[in-house]
């Protein structure tokens, strides 16, 4: 359950806003107050801070808001028990005079409080000291006795949820606009953030569902990206579109993994084919998977482990792209590798392999250039050879 308190010095105000609700407040409990109005209320409430200056910020409000699905089942009273017991564990007595509504004019059901730190007798028994925490605590322990999901539990499943819909998006999305719209296919809303100097610098996914409009106060619903996963980055996601638009775009020019290999080099990746068994030369090796990483120029600019990338693999086709799964039938053509070098037969002649051996010794220590003079006295060495 969401919950708040905090330590202030209230006006009448505070007692008005809790007691209407548009009209529609129930009032929940009230402990030693004569009054029916709350102006009558405030006023019973400041005679007794009145008495002690020492303390400044004599009131102690907040709320505590079940989410819709226990909401629903959630009787009145069975909230404002949770109220009050939360309250007499953080120091509220029943010498503390508080005032307890109830609000349904919004979507969820919530309970609002204002509670006197001090009793009738002067003595303040509310300590502020981290008073949000220790409140918010001692919801939670008394949702998990009475086998309530908690406001911590229910943000972790939400979390949860939306980093697996973020993932299958991102599957079917090239660019950051088709990623929104996918979400919002599933029920999500995606908020980007900019910046100036690398543009899209972070995301929030809000669960449609949670959006409240009946209220007119503007609360920050759903979850920023580093909330929901410390893994996902914004600049992985990025990384993920540039590779997918190099890759369809290379797919089309491509005819063979050889070529595609070859592409993606140019474009700054490297390609490795994961086959589905132990590779056999000149023959069909089915593709598992193919994994493409950047070319480091230098090992401080290698990339780090991500969600999706790993540092020695890179990406994995199969993982970012749903219409990668049969990466043969995209290029037309069966796959054979093309990272081994021709076998050499039995029957090839020992003189052959030598000659083919200096062949490529040569190839390898011909220099690029030579002098008109050496050139010809090289000329004259192979004639008379000959």
């Amino acid at each position: 359950m969401n919950n708040s308190a905090t330590t202030r010095k209230i006006s009448e105000i505070a007692l008005e806003y809790n007691g209407n609700d548009k009209g529609m407040a129930v009032l929940a409990a009230v402990n030693f107050l004569l009054g029916r109005k709350p102006e009558d209320q405030f006023q019973e409430m400041k005679i007794v801070p009145d008495r002690n200056h020492k303390v400044k910020k004599w009131a102690l409000t907040g709320y505590i808001s079940p989410p819709e699905e226990i909401g629903k089942s959630l009787s009145d009273q069975e909230l404002t028990d949770i109220a009050i017991e939360a309250l007499k564990k953080v120091g509220v007595t029943d010498l503390n005079q508080f005032r307890l509504d109830i609000h349904k004019s919004t979507k969820q059901k919530h309970i609002h409080f204002v509670v006197n730190r001090m009793n009738i007798h002067g003595k303040c028994t509310v300590k502020s000291h981290k008073i949000g925490e220790r409140f918010g605590e001692e919801v939670r322990q008394i949702c998990q006795e009475r086998n309530l999901k908690t406001d911590v539990e229910i943000g972790i499943e939400k979390k949860a949820e939306m980093l697996k819909n973020l993932i299958q998006s991102l599957k079917c999305s090239n660019n950051f606009d088709e990623l929104i719209s996918e979400m919002r296919k599933r029920g999500f809303l995606t908020e980007l953030s900019k910046n100036e100097k690398i543009g899209i610098s972070g995301i929030r996914i809000i669960l449609e569902s949670d959006i409240n409009h009946k209220t007119k106060r503007q609360y920050k619903p759903g979850y920023k990206l580093s909330e929901i996963t410390s893994s996902l980055k914004i600049a992985e996601i990025k990384s993920v579109f540039d590779l997918k638009n190099i890759v369809n775009q290379e797919l089309k020019a491509s005819s063979s993994l050889k070529e595609l290999r070859d592409n993606l080099y140019r474009q700054g990746w490297a390609m490795k084919v994961q086959y589905k068994n132990e590779f056999r030369p000149n023959q069909i090796n089915q593709v598992q998977d193919i994994w493409i990483k950047r070319v480091a120029t230098t090992t401080t600019n290698q990339q780090k482990d991500g969600f999706l990338y790993h540092k020695y693999d890179g990406f994995s086709l199969s993982a970012i792209g749903s219409n990668y799964q049969n990466i043969e039938k995209l290029l037309n053509s069966t796959s054979l590798s093309s990272n081994h070098s021709p076998c050499i037969s039995d029957s090839t002649n020992r003189d052959d392999i030598l000659e083919i051996a200096l062949g490529a010794v040569e190839d390898i220590l011909k220099p690029n250039y030579v002098s008109q003079a050496e050139d010809e006295w090289w000329k004259k060495k192979k004639k008379f050879k000959r």
